[in-house]
């Protein structure tokens, strides 16, 4: 055997995994097929009492299935044939008439819990690395191998529910607590703590935890069933937008199954499992996976990583920068204007932790050990011992300026000065330091404590070690990084802002503040564009508008509502409690202030146009950008749509989508477009070539690295 090796102690077997070539274990086909001989020969040993099931990883139980494999297989048939073969296995290793017992240490996830569930014991460690989850539903589909016909039965239908819809982890506490382990332990406590929980277990002294009462009313009644599965289904309408199947998929699974025999459950989520699994969604999700992991490895380990941190600027995006410096650094130092600003500069911090204390991810005292990382100062001279100083005042060119050229006087020759610019050019920002290769953008997204992604932007003069330094820094805090070239709103905001502002075009024209918002959420967009623009503040959303205005001129020319919203009505959205909604009650009202701004002459639009013209300006731009050089890779302006507008990920991000639809239906719908609104449509070189040339942004690779 290649990825297993069976040991037999004293009548007790212990079946290791030990995926070769790899860091984790996955459930290959490979693998499988091994388990399966394995099982065979210990179902024939009689020699055998009990069997204990572990890794050789230092921090990783089974991770799951091999998601290469299910990417690889395209068709629902291919899928569940394959799935078919894998319940077959973890059945055998079910029906095994001696006790089974997997001792998790690290992470336990999506088949690799299916396979635990399969054991008659389960034991975690304590460990931190400890987790156990079902993350299938991030992948587009739900757990195929039996976890949605022996989680309920094992830990409750509430409970497991819970689990499959939303791919929580659980450490081991918390997966003792609600009965998915039987027994938890220090993993050096292992060789004796082990052997006294199969001697237990030999002599029948293991029971698996009752279930709650509440879970033990759902396993009895129908009529509770039927209100949990109400709720649950009302829960994920709020959350999950139709077109994604995953988790609606799975409850009707999990309702389906409750009380069919083992044998038909099976069949119904091996078959459910397989159409999800081969749809476009699916596979758009798991590019999105491997995107995130090539990205999080897409550094070298320098001599000298950064340690400690100054930032600049205590608005809402600066204190976001300081909770992430706080809660993974050594050190973080404020330069306030006023020392009197300091207490509630770290108070409004420190309520960014209260969700962590929440979901008891953190303690308070640990809370209160990240917060007293944070010093302060009211002098440039005292940022002299920082590594790197990151900005995030006023977006205005020469206020950024100033704050350079007092940073510069006072810091180190190799440490770096760093800019949250949303929109201005790091060339010109850079232009007046004498040190330049030390100096970059590095664009965080709002809220700092949610979103994943971070653009990087060099100047032509940033030095690699530069931008290796930053990138290991921000990796090491959690975010995902994506390099891209200096212009004007960079990728996100360059693509964005003219979804923002052709929906305040068509408002202008006709249609209405609600329908536009509504049939874009419906889209799968994580809010409209006027929510979005009274989320992110309209003050800031004109500011970046006007900059690339200036910058690209007039086929960004700022909608004239969004001007008389700022500049005459004075505007600021929801930080205010007044944009363009009224912002006093969670149910939101459209703000009549600026319904009045708007002429009684009104055009009526599709549905399909509104869609569109938002959409489609944004495909337009994204090709720019590739054209441009901005960045040579469309997954990549597709990853940062996804990760930093919310982008629906199961339509693949903008370039994707534009792949679906067709380039020369977009590239037609644009000169219609053009001929009725003007230049802004005007198709881009790029989607030409792509449409003369009949390739797409998947195909088309050539055309954009000329």
């Amino acid at each position: 055997m290649n990825n297993l090796t069976l040991n037999i102690d004293n009548s007790i077997a212990t079946l290791t995994f030990d995926l070769k070539n790899s860091k984790a274990n996955k459930l290959s086909f490979e693998l499988l097929a091994e388990l399966d001989k394995v099982l065979d020969d210990i179902k024939e040993n009689s020699e055998i009492k009990a069997l204990v099931i572990d890794s050789a990883k230092p921090s990783i139980f089974i991770a799951g299935a091999d998601i290469k494999e299910i990417e690889a297989m395209s068709t629902q048939e291919e899928i569940y044939e394959q799935i078919s073969k894998g319940d077959d296995i973890l059945n055998k290793l079910e029906k095994l008439t001696i006790p089974t017992i997997a001792y998790i240490h690290g992470a336990c996830m999506g088949g690799g819990l299916e396979l635990a569930l399969c054991c008659n014991y389960r034991i975690a460690t304590t460990n931190e690395k400890t987790k156990l989850a079902f993350p299938e539903v991030k992948l587009g589909f739900f757990p195929g191998l039996g976890g949605t016909q022996r989680a309920p039965k094992l830990v409750g239908l509430m409970t497991a529910l819970e689990m499959i819809l939303t791919g929580k982890n659980y450490d081991a506490k918390k997966a003792l607590k609600i009965g998915l382990v039987n027994e938890i332990f220090d993993n050096g406590q292992k060789e004796f703590k082990l052997k006294e929980f199969i001697t237990k277990v030999l002599e029948n002294k293991i029971q698996n935890k009752k279930l709650s009462f509440v879970n033990n009313l759902m396993q009895k009644f129908s009529l509770t069933r039927a209100y949990v599965y109400k709720k649950s289904l009302e829960t994920i309408e709020k959350k999950v937008n139709k077109d994604f199947k995953a988790p609606y998929t799975a409850l009707d699974v999990i309702k389906k199954t409750f009380n069919e025999p083992f044998e038909k459950g099976i069949e119904i989520e091996a078959k459910a499992f397989s159409n999800l699994a081969a749809s476009k969604e699916s596979k758009y999700m798991i590019k999105l996976f491997f995107m995130f992991e090539k990205l999080n490895k897409n550094f070298d380990k320098t001599q000298v990583p950064i340690t400690n941190v100054a930032v600049l600027g205590n608005g809402v995006m600066g204190k976001g920068i300081i909770w992430l410096f706080s809660k993974f650094l050594n050190e973080v130092r404020i330069k306030i204007r006023k020392i009197e600003q300091a207490h509630d500069i770290i108070n409004s911090v420190a309520k960014l932790y209260d969700s962590s204390i929440k979901r008891r991810s953190m303690s308070q005292n640990q809370v209160d050990f990240k917060l007293n990382k944070i010093s302060y100062t009211d002098e440039f001279n005292g940022l002299s011992q920082t590594q790197l100083a990151i900005e995030a005042i006023i977006e205005d060119e020469d206020a950024k300026k100033e704050a350079f050229e007092e940073l510069e006087a006072v810091m180190d020759k190799d440490s770096i000065i760093a800019t949250n610019t949303s929109s201005i050019s790091i060339e010109k920002l850079g232009s007046e330091l004498k040190n330049k290769k030390n100096f970059l953008g590095i664009h965080f997204f709002n809220p700092v404590n949610i979103m994943p992604l971070v653009e990087v932007i060099p100047s032509s003069h940033t030095s690699k070690k530069t931008i290796n330094r930053v990138i290991e820094l921000l990796t090491s805090c959690g975010k995902t990084p994506i390099i891209v070239g200096d212009c004007a709103g960079f990728i996100v905001n360059r693509i964005l802002l003219p979804y923002i502002n052709e929906a305040a075009f068509i408002l202008e024209e006709g249609s209405d503040i609600k329908t536009i918002d509504k049939l874009l959420k419906e889209f799968g967009m994580p809010m409209g564009p006027f929510t979005l623009a009274d989320t992110v503040g309209i003050d800031i959303g004109f500011k970046v508008a006007t900059i690339l205005n200036e910058s690209y001129g007039s086929r960004m020319a700022v909608a004239p509502i969004l001007t008389k919203v700022y500049n005459d009505l004075k505007l600021l959205g929801k930080k205010d409690k007044k944009g363009f909604y009224l912002h006093n009650t969670k149910d939101l009202d459209i703000n009549t202030e600026v319904s009045k701004l708007l002429s009684s002459n009104r055009k009526t639009f599709t549905d399909k146009e509104i869609i569109e013209r938002c959409m489609f300006i944004m495909i337009n731009e994204a090709s720019r950008c590739l054209e441009e050089g901005i960045v040579n890779d469309p997954q990549i302006i597709d990853f940062a749509m996804i990760t930093g507008t919310g982008f629906p990920p199961y339509k693949g991000g903008i370039c994707a989508y534009a792949n679906d639809m067709g380039i020369s239906y977009v590239v037609d719908e644009l000169k219609k477009y053009e001929k009725s609104y003007g230049e802004r449509f005007k198709p881009s070189l790029l989607l030409e070539k792509l449409n003369k040339e009949n390739k797409d942004f998947k195909t088309g690779e050539e055309l954009w690295k000329l």
